[in-house]
């Protein structure tokens, strides 16, 4: 639903027509300087990524066959698992894919780690009217404003896109037609239609699709000019004793919206490692991956949204565990614990649903099954105090409501009491 127009909204539009004819060549003398002028180079949004073997499935179990998926996905073979060590040789294309589907973050890169690329198109969707999520091949020139450039669109995993649909309804990708067929990452079209498929299923909405150039907006949110042209009133003023610059108010307030995002999350992490143990009883760290603590925040955000997550996680039988520990091996995140009794327990907030732990069971004693997603969802211990309180204080009125009926009704039988002897 459109934001009514007031007067600021007309002042912003002075100041914008005021500005653009105050200096009418700003964009011509970058075009026709060459040293102003910058230049596209795809290669700018391309990282190659790096393997923490120590995270790694296969290499935890020393079995190949327990996780396949940055193999399955690369599109060159780039990716081979020699014992302990996950190699990637120099035919990798660099698309993020490996990284994206590896469910323990073993693959990664350090500009694209899932919580900086969270922020980053948080930041544009915060900012601009719309955010365009597209690829290098798609958009072939410097990015504006409210484009963000990735090597494929299959660079954002499931739990990404997830968690920035609880948090905003304006991001679309960008990809005209003929791009992805032609492309050689042949597996990232796939990639990133499972992804956005299924978490616009958990998120109940969906991802913008532009497919024309022609038809994209690049305007500024109404709130971010706002913000910005009551900075520079307020500037104006009071110059001498004014310390916000009004060109950064907005990306100033934008940037609070993240830094409040990354605490929340923090928290969230905090809590949920004092409330389960941060360490297994052998002593060993659990690990809870970005991609899953993104999730767990939207879904502290909107605890609806748990029904319609599907994940799997482990069920143990103990009748037929023989405590032989492989599957606490295997699992890197240590959402797997077995304890002196020969007793498995496993913290389904630590568990990335990869099921190695049961491929590596001989005996069965572990079998995937649907996750209750309700246990992602830390109880935040303020909100949980002050409810605590409100139930106590509700009760103590209920007594004393009660005690109150009580004590007027005696005074009830009372008055009764006395109209009868005094009609006698």
């Amino acid at each position: 639903m459109a934001q009514k127009r007031d007067l600021l909204d007309d002042l912003i539009d002075i100041q914008s027509d005021w500005q653009a004819l105050s200096n009418p060549f700003e964009g011509m003398v970058e075009s026709l300087d060459p040293e102003q002028r910058k230049v596209f180079n795809p290669a700018d949004y391309k990282e190659k990524p790096f393997a923490n073997s120590n995270r790694c499935l296969c290499t935890a179990s020393n079995n190949t066959e327990v996780c396949t998926r940055c193999v399955d996905v690369c599109p060159t073979a780039a990716i081979t698992v020699h014992k302990q060590s996950v190699l990637i040789n120099d035919d990798c294309r660099k698309c993020g894919l490996c990284s994206a589907v590896c469910p323990t973050e073993t693959l990664s890169t350090r500009r694209h780690m899932p919580r900086q690329v969270y922020d980053q198109i948080a930041r544009v969707a915060s900012a601009y009217e719309q955010c365009y999520v597209t690829c290098t091949r798609a958009l072939k020139r410097i990015p504006k404003g409210n484009e963000v450039v990735l090597a494929c669109v299959g660079d954002l995993s499931r739990d990404l896109w997830f968690s920035l649909l609880t948090d905003y309804d304006n991001i679309s990708v960008y990809l005209p037609v003929g791009i992805c067929d032609r492309c050689k990452t042949t597996t990232g079209e796939a990639t990133y239609v499972d992804a956005i498929g299924t978490a616009e299923e958990w998120a109940k909405a969906s991802v913008g699709l532009e497919v024309d150039q022609r038809q994209m907006t690049h305007e500024l949110t109404r709130d971010y000019k706002r913000s910005q042209f009551v900075s520079s009133a307020i500037h104006s003023a009071e110059r001498l004793v004014s310390r916000t610059t009004p060109a950064l108010a907005g990306a100033q307030a934008v940037a609070k919206k993240i830094s409040d995002h990354t605490k929340r999350i923090d928290e969230m992490q905090r809590q949920l490692e004092a409330a389960v143990g941060a360490k297994t009883s052998n002593n060993r760290q659990r690990m809870l991956t970005q991609s899953r603590k993104l999730v767990m925040g939207a879904l502290q955000h909107d605890p609806g949204l748990a029904k319609y997550i599907d994940l799997q996680a482990p069920v143990f039988d103990s009748a037929r565990c023989t405590a032989c520990g492989e599957c606490v091996r295997v699992c890197t995140t240590r959402a797997l614990d077995l304890d002196t009794n020969g007793m498995v327990t496993i913290q389904n907030a630590f568990c990335v649903s990869c099921g190695a732990c049961a491929k590596v069971c001989e005996e069965g004693a572990l079998t995937m099954e649907r996750m209750d997603t309700e246990e992602l969802i830390v109880p935040d211990e303020v909100t949980e105090r002050i409810r605590a309180q409100k139930a106590k204080a509700k009760a103590e009125a209920q007594k004393y409501i009660e005690q109150g009926k009580k004590q007027l009704g005696r005074v009830v039988n009372a008055i009764e009491a006395a109209t009868d002897q005094t009609d006698k």
